[in-house]
């Protein structure tokens, strides 16, 4: 069973990450306007939890999983829902697909980055 605060803390702290990594990650991809701001902060916060959850459930799981398979096939999904998103609701956002693959290549890279700092 996962400890709530662990789970709680983990997912508090992906999401944020998530948010200042891919919304930067859309600045730097020239997206200006509020909507599509707005856009990409709503797509993330439906998505994160879920991904984090999942890996956290896979974490505890007994016996254990490959939780690279994972992680790769609950990325894959996230990508998929967003790039779908942003191609719907999108206002601005040229390739959604390729933003969504981008976006959170950036973002998977950068809490790699930090998860190998701590």
């Amino acid at each position: 069973m996962i400890p709530a605060k662990i789970l709680l803390q983990g997912l508090a702290i992906s999401l944020n990450l998530t948010l200042v990594f891919e919304l930067g990650f859309a600045l730097f991809w020239g997206i200006r306007g509020k909507h599509d701001l707005l856009l990409t902060a709503a797509v993330n916060v439906l998505t994160n939890p879920i991904v984090v959850f999942v890996y956290y459930f896979m974490w505890y799981r007994r016996p254990p999983v490959n939780r690279g398979i994972v992680t790769l096939g609950m990325e894959i999904l996230a990508v998929a829902a967003e790039a779908l998103l942003y191609r719907r609701y999108g206002r601005t956002i040229t390739r959604p697909w390729l933003f969504s693959v981008s976006a959170n290549a950036f973002s998977y890279a950068m809490g790699e980055l930090i998860n190998g700092i701590r």
